[in-house]
């Protein structure tokens, strides 16, 4: 191995989605730019730091946890990307002011997409569930409280129990978070600060007998498909474009590695969307006959829905079920199943290589050419276009 090989220690998890997505995007960087060499411990949040300079190291990329992880960083004097820094800790004790730039995941816009989902379900009541001393897990708080203000709707938070500057075991919490989500308002809209809390949200739930999502939808953040698919019911979640921002983590390191004042004061995760499961697959409507139209809109394979099929489901009129659709929602079933289709098409363009013509046939259009139509007028875009934007973020 050449002795200028950088040697990169990363101190992320890789139990989790959002450490793994980071890590191919890292990958993907010192695949096209390196070789590099990495250290990194497979496992949780917590991870080992390696004596740098004995090992050779030139770069770190850190989740920092507490303060003793923090100064054994800072003590390495080398250039380094934090991720989610506590702002508690200072970064000036070591090395030049340079060396050190921030990562973090973009909470405010993530707090808007889970905010927004819920809006369209017509809930008027939300609630955040989050975890103590996580930087990033106050962040989002902070996020969505603001966004559910600026809608003239209040937050219910969750404040998690802690002894000594530490969480409870989740054993001993379970059931102190289970009276706090039945003693709220429903029918209820909550985020969660990440996919496990989403999870623990949902086992909770069970606890104390709360349906979700008929009286509580939950929303995460992170999208591990995994994690999510495993809850009961599988959990929507806010996906986050993870790769890029270990990519763009890299190259930055990179310069910082080469000598160079780096390029941006700070990363930010983008939200990618929102990916919805059960868990919030409800419309909080007063009518019953609208309601029953939404949720068989939204629970059905989404290219073999027709009007004639909901209006046979609901068993009204289709001239009654129009007129409410209109005088409730403002818009026409039509409309609605329209909505649908776009949202199911942008996740198979995020998430497969499917040509046009199959998504189209897959969400129900007959011809590619309507599709595009249909799609570009509402997103403004092209599907392929919308395709490679989506990817190259």
């Amino acid at each position: 191995m050449a002795n200028n090989t950088p040697k990169v220690a990363l101190l992320i998890e890789t139990a989790r989605s959002y450490g793994r997505g980071l890590l191919r995007g890292i990958a993907k960087y010192s695949r096209l730019h390196g070789p590099w060499h990495f250290h990194l411990t497979p496992g949780d949040f917590e991870q080992i730091i390696p004596k740098m300079h004995e090992w050779g190291g030139t770069g770190i990329i850190a989740r920092v946890l507490n303060e003793k992880m923090a100064k054994a960083i800072l003590e390495a004097d080398l250039p380094t990307v934090f991720l989610d820094f506590p702002p508690s800790i200072s970064k000036k004790k070591n090395g030049r002011k340079h060396q050190y730039i921030d990562m973090s995941s973009d909470s405010e816009e993530a707090a808007k997409f889970a905010a927004s989902h819920l809006f369209e379900k017509q809930l008027v009541h939300f609630a955040f569930a989050g975890y103590p001393f996580q930087t990033w897990s106050e962040r989002r708080e902070k996020a969505f409280i603001k966004a559910v203000r600026a809608a003239g709707f209040t937050v219910h938070v969750y404040e998690p129990p802690h002894r000594g500057g530490r969480a409870l075991r989740w054993e001993k919490e379970e059931w102190i978070l289970a009276d706090w989500l039945e003693s709220l308002p429903k029918p209820l809209g909550l985020m969660a600060c990440n996919d496990q809390r989403g999870r623990e949200v949902l086992d909770a739930c069970k606890l104390v007998e709360i349906a979700v999502p008929e009286k509580m939808a939950v929303i995460g953040v992170d999208n591990d498909d995994i994690l999510c698919d495993l809850c009961s019911p599988p959990l929507t979640s806010i996906a986050l474009n993870t790769e890029k921002g270990g990519y763009v983590a890299a190259g930055i390191l990179d310069e910082m590695m080469k000598g160079n004042i780096p390029s941006m004061k700070n990363i930010l995760v983008e939200p990618l969307g929102t990916v919805e499961r059960h868990s919030t697959n409800i419309i909080a409507i007063d009518d019953d006959d609208v309601a029953a139209a939404l949720q068989y809109i939204h629970s059905n394979t989404i290219g073999c829905l027709d009007i004639d099929k909901i209006v046979h489901h609901v068993s009204v009129s289709r001239r009654t079920l129009e007129v409410k659709f209109r005088k409730i929602l403002g818009k026409t079933i039509l409309d609605e199943i329209q909505r649908v289709r776009i949202e199911r098409s942008k996740r198979l363009l995020q998430e497969t290589d499917f040509t046009i013509p199959k998504i189209a046939t897959e969400i129900g259009f007959n011809t590619s050419s309507y599709f595009i139509q249909v799609f570009s007028r509402d997103t403004g875009m092209t599907p392929a276009k919308y395709r490679r934007t989506i990817r190259e973020k």
